[in-house]
């Protein structure tokens, strides 16, 4: 194997290569001038010393690694990376003058130059470690002149090793093109050596080349496999996947079935390529790594003691790399217990049992990043048996094999972050929107991830469609300001669906981007006019407001039909309202599923279209019934077909929830589109597929999974959510470097639930506390409808006490009920207009009764306006959106499960492939609302369980059962002691939430079975699992 720039510089053999080597040492910069300007010389290597010094300077890394950077241009870093052609020669007035800094004051450098010792350390150094001299067949120069990266710009100084203070000699004129002549007469004395190409300076131009006068002497594309296969293998798979359609010669480097083998197996295998699939699944059966088999994790590992390692340099270097890992002594007594054979045996097959058992026992990233972090030292190809790793893990996952998701997301975590090293800030946009005016400058302290970057880098033409998908926390809205401040010759459009648009929003784009929503936009065209005529109504169409009209027959139930169709006809893509706008069941009195008469639904629609057209009439009316709405006027907008023209490129925000009216509206634009979603924070449901109509119109899509709010603790919970859950098995979200912690409730604490009426229960619950704390509610007390609530509570007052006849009902709506059967009349409404938001103020007024107004007021008084000013804050996960908090609390009512995985008493029709995409997604977003701290329930936990995942971590049996004393197991209802045989005992942490149930502490082998499974067989032998589970 040779060293980067070997291979392209062939060594010559014999006396004349030893020749060459002894004039290199006697006069370097000498011969270098003279190969320069002359274009012969003889040929010569760097060796391994030299590379390693090129490779940790700045110079030397960056354009190694940064090839693309200003590409085609003057500053372009790769240039001089290669020899030319040698029909294409230029003399030495052609050459760079970096190039030519070696030409004059031939005599001012030291005849002797100092060995390589001075700069990198003795002969036993790091590159001496993994490389040896005889391996490149060649002499071992150990001189070396360093070029000083300060002065690069504006001169040069030139050191040979350790030079004394009179050897320095600091160049700081540039020469001339005159000086060049007097070196152009000398000719070699050996006229029998081969002609070679220039050379582009000292360095073969491995520092590349900024000067601007200077003509390319190569192109990346000259680069032989040798090197490009080194430097794609530090690439992320991603890139290299793009990277494939630059070239032939790049696509045949990365389709070469030797390289990176493993990782691209392992996404070829994430994304079901049936060749992928097939592999693995003979992998696993061929070696009884199955579901059957209870030893089947020990079946693994003895499968990947036989992995070829590929170019594995010292097994003993690695081991000895290794005795500093947290897990190494634990993994070392699991081996000798389940494998003694291999303790003894090869060193090879030892090192990868000991890789594959700490794996295993991985109880976050940072113990995976500590095992790369050691073995990159002694084996550069450890990514390769990682992967390996991750593919068997995945699969495991899919044949149903109880393990932890934690195992197999640890080690794609630390992967993703190996692969992306850039550091990851913990600034997000929504911050800045609250604290600061000015958003230039802040952005730019936001350090953009790998994904960002080839957003930015893609235009968007007229009529193309870009989509970008990313998850939580991935600077979504970021890479949007950031685009458009890159293009202020563009004129932009920003609409954000859901909510309006923050006024501080203005303050963050650049001033060619005007913010606004999609219904703002519609009230400047159209509904303006029904506002002038007083017929517009800022809320949605209720059932009882149809009530009251001729066409709903003095029916509750077909106004609620009738409602329904005409939301379902506005936020459709329909000119005209038909049949199948009607809603999917019809839910009756009694709970159960009216069927509906072909006649009797064409009498509805002719009922809902009279209403829709005395809706549009710009006449006026009494009727609230016939006010136009919100989604009435943006659907008029839709159908007159508007073109915004003035703009080029239009940017949607939060997609997930546009309805099909919004998306038409701005796919039917000519100008370019960017739309950003994450389709698992919709909270929202329309009819009709959206990703459909996105997939007929996008030309790009691209995907954001990194995010930058939390670190890797809170982003495998929401992970698992998606993975386990929703069955996203394409892409992971991964986090940042930062800290964070699961049950810790350090900090001021956000308090996230499912409905409003657990939000009001939760605020009862602190305000009336000993210690009452200041509450801040998401949206304002006005979203909790305390008034309504309070309305609710006279009506029910009334109906028990005829004293109560004086009280107030102060909304319209509720009066109605004190002549139409008081609370038992509003209740029937509530539950045959399935007005879920009505059913749950009316139990808040049944659950409270008498106390509610005293509750309230108490409410009221502990809440503030500012959201700096609150201990605690309280929110649906639904209006959490956009926001993010210090510390997150999920509450039960997000998530019920009745119970852990391995609990026998589980009811037996509890399925989680029941329960809606909805309730999945609104966890997710409570979940990605913290960003260092997440405070879980018991039924968070109980979740998490069906995944593998029950906050376990293992500790030494003997450094736990000191003189003897006993143990029991902690488990409820288990009066099993910790055997002493166990190597490793498995330890509950506790849950700060629970800990009268939960308060943590060992697992017999029996319990530890029910939660680990096949796993037990690692720590404990084999024979006393058997016994006791």
């Amino acid at each position: 194997m040779e060293c980067i720039g070997c291979s392209s510089f062939r060594h010559t053999k014999g006396t004349k290569g030893q020749r060459f080597a002894k004039e290199f040492n006697q006069n370097h910069r000498s011969s270098n001038v003279t190969m320069i300007l002359s274009g012969r010389g003889k040929r010569k290597h760097l060796n391994p010393s030299d590379c390693w010094f090129l490779s940790n300077s700045f110079e030397g890394a960056f354009s190694l690694t940064q090839p693309f950077i200003y590409a085609g241009t003057s500053r372009d870093l790769s240039r001089g990376l290669h020899p030319r052609d040698g029909k294409r020669r230029r003399s030495a007035t052609q050459l760079c003058p970096h190039q030519r800094w070696w030409i004059h004051d031939a005599d001012s450098l030291s005849e002797d130059a100092a060995s390589v010792d001075a700069i990198i350390g003795p002969s036993s150094s790091k590159i001496d470690f993994v490389f040896d001299p005889e391996d490149f067949n060649m002499p071992v120069e150990r001189n070396v002149l360093m070029l000083d990266s300060k002065d690069y710009g504006e001169g040069c100084v030139l050191s040979s090793g350790s030079l004394s203070e009179t050897s320095d000699v600091v160049c700081t004129k540039k020469p001339s093109l005159e000086d060049a002549s007097m070196s152009q007469e000398w000719n070699w004395a050996e006229c029998d050596e081969l002609e070679v190409d220039p050379l582009p300076d000292s360095y073969f131009g491995l520092l590349g080349c900024t000067c601007s006068q200077a003509v390319p002497a190569g192109h990346i594309s000259q680069l032989p496999d040798e090197i490009l296969r080194i430097v794609f293998f530090y690439l992320p798979a991603v890139d290299l996947y793009r990277l494939c359609s630059v070239s032939q010669q790049w696509h045949h480097v990365i389709s070469d079935p030797l390289f990176v083998p493993y990782r691209k197996l392992y996404y070829r295998y994430r994304k079901g390529e049936a060749s992928a699939v097939k592999e693995i699944d003979w992998i696993l059966k061929e070696n009884n790594i199955k579901k059957e088999d209870e030893l089947c994790m020990l079946n693994l590992i003895k499968h990947v003691v036989m992995f070829h390692f590929g170019v594995f340099v010292n097994a003993e270097a690695a081991l000895t790399c290794l005795t500093d890992h947290p897990l190494f002594k634990q993994s070392e007594a699991c081996v000798a217990q389940t494998l003694p054979h291999l303790v003894t045996g090869a060193k090879t097959g030892y090192v990868q049992a000991l890789l594959a058992v700490i794996i295993l026992l991985s109880n976050s990233v940072n113990d995976i990043q500590e095992l790369i972090s050691r073995l990159q030292k002694t084996c550069s190809t450890v990514t390769e048996f990682l992967y390996y790793m991750a593919t068997l893990l995945f699969a495991l996952r899919a044949k149903d094999i109880n393990i932890s998701n934690r195992i197999h997301y640890n080690l794609l975590y630390a992967l993703h972050l190996m692969e992306n090293p850039a550091n990851i800030s913990g600034k997000s946009v929504k911050c800045l929107l609250s604290t600061q005016d000015s958003g230039r400058l802040d952005i730019c302290n936001v350090k953009l991830s790998p994904e960002q970057q080839r957003i930015l880098s893609q235009e968007c033409a007229p009529g193309h469609v870009i989509e970008i998908r990313g998850f939580a926390g991935t600077g979504k809205t970021t890479t949007l300001i950031e685009y458009a401040w890159r293009r202020p010759h563009l004129r932009f459009l920003y609409i954000i669906s859901a909510k309006p648009v923050p006024v501080e929003t203005n303050h963050i784009f650049p001033p060619n981007v005007e913010c606004t929503t999609m219904h703002a936009l519609a009230y400047q065209c159209i509904g303006y006019k029904y506002q002038n005529k007083r017929k517009l109504i800022v809320y949605d169409l209720k059932p009882f407001s149809i009530f009251k009209l001729p066409e709903a027959r003095g029916s509750f139930f077909r106004a609620k039909l009738i409602c329904q169709s005409l939301c379902i006809f506005f936020s459709s893509l329909d000119g005209t309202l038909t049949v199948s706008h009607l809603p999917g069941h019809q839910k009756s009195m009694r709970g159960g599923i009216r069927p509906m008469e072909h006649q009797e639904n064409q009498q509805l629609i002719e009922d809902a279209k009279q209403i829709w057209e005395k809706m549009v009439n710009l006449g006026e009316t009494k009727e609230n019934g016939y006010f136009m709405t919100r989604d009435g006027y943006l659907k008029l907008w839709q159908l007159s077909k508007p073109q915004l023209l003035q703009f080029d490129v239009i940017l949607l925000d939060e997609a997930e929830d546009c309805s099909p009216v919004i998306l038409d509206i701005v796919l039917s634009q000519k100008c370019g589109k960017i739309l950003v979603s994450d389709p698992h924070q919709q909270t929202s449901e329309f009819r009709g597929s959206v990703n459909n109509l996105l997939k007929a119109h996008r030309s790009h899509q691209f995907q954001l999974t990194q995010s930058f709010r939390f670190g890797h603790k809170i982003a495998y919970v929401a992970a698992t959510i998606l993975e386990v859950y929703k069955h996203v098995k394409d892409k992971t979200l991964v986090g940042g470097k930062q800290d964070g912690n699961i049950d810790n409730d350090t900090g001021p604490m956000a308090v996230l639930c499912r409905t409003s009426a657990a939000v009001f229960d939760e605020a009862v619950c602190i305000t009336m506390s000993e210690k009452p704390s200041k509450v801040y509610i998401i949206g304002g007390l006005d979203k909790l409808g305390m008034n309504i609530i309070l309305d609710i509570w006279m009506l029910m007052i009334q109906e028990k006490e005829q004293a109560a006849k004086d009280l107030v009902i102060r909304d319209p709506f509720i009066r109605i009920f004190e002549r139409k059967g008081g609370l038992h009349g509003l209740k029937d409404y509530a539950i045959e207009a399935e007005d879920e938001e009505l059913e749950e103020r009316i139990a808040l007024v049944e659950k409270y009764s008498l106390g509610l107004p005293t509750l309230i007021e108490k409410i009221t008084s502990y809440s503030v306006d500012d959201l700096k000013f609150a201990d605690v804050i309280l929110g649906t996960a639904c209006k959490a959106k956009g926001y993010e908090f210090h510390t997150v609390q999920v509450t039960s009512d997000l998530v019920k499960v009745p119970g852990y995985r391995h609990d026998h008493r589980m009811p037996s029709e509890f399925r989680m492939d029941v329960v809606p995409d909805i309730d999945w997604n609104l966890l997710y977003v409570a979940v990605t609302r913290a960003k260092r701290h997440l405070v879980t329930s018991k039924h968070l936990e109980c979740l998490l369980s069906f995944a593998g995942e029950y906050f376990l971590k293992t500790e030494l049996t003997s450094s736990l059962l000191r003189e003897g004393m006993l143990l029991r197991c902690h488990a409820k209802g288990c009066s099993n002691f910790i055997e002493s045989e166990t190597t490793l005992t498995l330890i509950k942490i506790s849950n700060r939430q629970n800990r009268d149930e939960d308060a943590g502490g060992p697992l017999c082998c029996g319990c530890a079975k029910q939660r680990i499974g096949p796993l037990t067989y690692l720590i404990a032998p084999t024979e006393l699992v058997k016994l006791m589970g």
